[in-house]
């Protein structure tokens, strides 16, 4: 056995990169194919949003109602008409679980499957995400671009801006893992997730942040396995992903504080590394602070029950009862997370059978029970994860109390679960930080953890035929085939 470890295990771990980009693109490209169009969580106005910034719009447009900005009207047709078998598939109520399966029919889709683009622009409002920045749509407006260029229908344009967000996100687990060093084995449950991989198949910026996430914690990871800190180029990459995190949703800015981690692990500090590590630190929070400011004219996209002023004004003059809602919400995010946040799809509410999430919680907590530590021993470095765990948790809260909890609720309304899955590459930094160096832990447990969360990963496109069409895996390809 002792044998095994050694040997078979480390084997595995330096093949766990190439594992995961076939494995993952392979699976996101199946689904590109078996997800309805513009049935990814938000999809429809994602689309839109890259589409206006394929535009050149980087700054969105005030409506009458909403922020937006001018899009092909074939494109809004094709997504309109998609979006309106959503909506009456939709009970409307606040609680969107046990829904029917099957709301998409052939007749239905195919009746908008020749769409193409029309050359004429219109303003369309995308208020929900008309306030993102660029950087995490290039891939998806790469697809669009093309796809216009070659005058394809709309859906086989969105179908193409899903894969190349896809592909983009597998290459970026990969570059991961690669160098994560031991630390892959750790990262690799997150990328793994059903979730995560259903969400990489949809032409959305939080398709990437989970692997850019997981990207800026491998450059901490390579950094502590090799005992120094963070070079100048290592430090300024760092600072640029997660950035891209923060402009996305600002909570995420408290990843950045692992930066410090190496440094302050190896006790390198004088004053010149203090001044590198907190201009990059900085940097990232000012880019983050200066793109929602340029943008926080255009407003937030609220729920029809909240009202953001008078929930100020609560949590002024109840700050006890604001914060235990606060808490009370996070706790009951947690329990959601676990519930949906491990394997969901569509707009975070078609769950599997409940044996699902719990094979996956076990695999996670096994995986992060034996994952090999990457050196983090001092209590100063492990605060700092927990910084860069717990504030972007409770800064989600406390966002979607604001914007979309009614003044007063005591708990907060709005969280969905794949808001937390970006933390998760830190979280699992965190747990695993409490063994050794030295102890090996990749034994025969790890390999097939990984396993049975690729196998359960694997029946996604079996699921969203089922989901979405109450049809068969090829019946599903076909009618997206057309």
């Amino acid at each position: 056995m002792g044998h095994w470890k050694v040997g078979t295990a480390e084997s595995i771990e330096r093949r766990l990169p190439a594992f995961y980009f076939v494995f993952a693109l392979l699976l996101t490209s199946v689904l590109c194919w078996t997800t309805p169009p513009f049935f990814g969580p938000d999809e429809p106005s994602q689309s839109l949003r890259a589409l206006a910034l394929l535009h050149g719009e980087i700054l969105p447009r005030m409506g009458a109602d909403q922020a937006g900005g001018e899009v092909d009207t074939g494109a809004v047709h094709a997504m309109d008409a998609m979006d309106s078998i959503r909506m009456r598939w939709e009970p409307q109520s606040p609680d969107f679980h046990d829904r029917r399966y099957g709301p998409v029919s052939v007749e239905a889709q195919a009746r908008w499957a020749d769409v193409r683009w029309s050359g004429e622009k219109r303003i369309a409002g995308f208020g929900n995400t008309a306030t993102y920045p660029p950087g995490l749509y290039l891939p998806a407006m790469a697809g669009w671009k093309v796809a216009e260029a070659a005058n394809l229908t709309i859906f086989a344009s969105l179908r193409l801006a899903r894969w190349l967000t896809a592909f983009t996100a597998a290459l970026l687990g990969w570059l991961a893992l690669r160098w994560s060093g031991r630390g892959a084995w750790m990262l690799l449950p997150a990328l793994l997730l059903p979730s995560e991989l259903f969400l990489q198949a949809t032409c959305s910026q939080d398709a990437l942040l989970l692997p850019v996430a997981a990207l800026g914690v491998a450059l901490i990871c390579r950094a502590l396995n090799e005992r120094r800190g963070l070079g100048d180029g290592e430090l300024a990459l760092a600072a640029v992903l997660f950035a891209l995190c923060a402009m996305a949703k600002p909570p995420f800015a408290a990843l950045g504080v692992i930066i410090f981690v190496p440094a302050v692990e190896l006790k390198e500090w004088g004053w010149k590394l203090w001044l590198k590590h907190a201009a990059s630190f900085t940097a990232l929070v000012v880019a983050c602070a200066a793109w929602w400011h340029l943008v926080a004219r255009f407003g937030m996209d609220t729920a029809d029950e909240a009202d953001p002023a008078r929930q100020v004004a609560f949590l002024a003059s109840h700050p006890i009862a604001a914060s235990l809602a606060i808490g009370r919400g996070t706790a009951e995010a947690a329990w959601d997370f676990v519930h949906r946040g491990l394997y969901v799809v569509g707009w975070n509410d078609l769950l599997p059978h409940h044996g699902a999430a719990l094979v996956l919680s076990v695999c996670l907590l096994v995986i992060a029970w034996r994952a090999p530590s990457v050196g983090v021993r001092s209590w100063r470095a492990r605060i700092l994860i927990l910084i860069a765990v717990i504030v972007p948790l409770i800064g989600i809260s406390i966002a979607e109390y604001l914007i979309w909890t009614p003044p007063g609720l005591r708990t907060v309304y709005g969280v969905q679960p794949r808001y937390w899955l970006p933390v998760l590459p830190a979280m699992m930094l965190l747990v695993t930080s409490r063994r050794r160096r030295e102890e090996l832990g990749a034994e025969w447990l790890l390999p097939v953890a990984t396993i049975l969360l690729a196998c359960v990963a694997c029946t996604l496109p079996w699921m969203e035929a089922s989901a979405f069409y109450r049809a068969g895996l090829m019946q599903a390809v076909r009618i997206n085939l057309r």
